[in-house]
């Protein structure tokens, strides 16, 4: 077992993951480092891509719920969409983003975080250009199913 270990934080559009960034040594992501992804990392990717009146769809992670998060999509006039609480089953990223970027790697001991990074580009760049992130397009779906199943977990 390795002694490092490496946050992902990601935001995706569509069928592509458009902005991501790697905290190595961070043990829990707080408010300042996603604020921080928010500011340096996806804004910029925002306005490279000209979306224009951006929708975001976080869970009910404190980072995600802080005064300054909220103040900056409010400044910039992003709309936050409402997450329920305790609804994995809702995040697109966790039943496709996250498991479609660590499936191909998995068996392959990563080294280190250079290692880790690289791997991961690689998989993230053949899983953008394949269109491969469907998530956010299964959601209402998934949606249905949740109100199906009354809100227990499925999968």
């Amino acid at each position: 077992m390795s002694d490092w270990k490496v946050n992902f934080i990601a935001a995706f559009q569509g069928q592509e993951l458009i902005a991501h960034q790697y905290l190595p040594n961070v043990k829990t992501i707080n408010n300042t480092h996603y604020l921080d992804f928010v500011v340096s990392v996806l804004h910029p990717e925002v306005v490279k891509r000209r979306i224009r009146s951006p929708l975001i769809l976080q869970d009910n992670a404190g980072p995600h719920r802080h005064h300054d998060v909220k103040a900056f999509f409010t400044r910039h006039r992003w709309t936050v969409l409402k997450h329920p609480p305790y609804s994995p089953d809702l995040s697109p990223p966790d039943f496709d983003g996250f498991s479609f970027i660590k499936r191909p790697n998995k068996g392959i001991r990563l080294t280190d975080v250079t290692h880790l990074k690289t791997t991961y580009e690689m998989t993230i760049n053949e899983l953008n250009n394949q269109k491969s992130f469907t998530g956010i397009q299964k959601l209402p779906e998934r949606w249905e199913k949740v109100i199906q199943v009354m809100g227990h977990y499925f999968e």
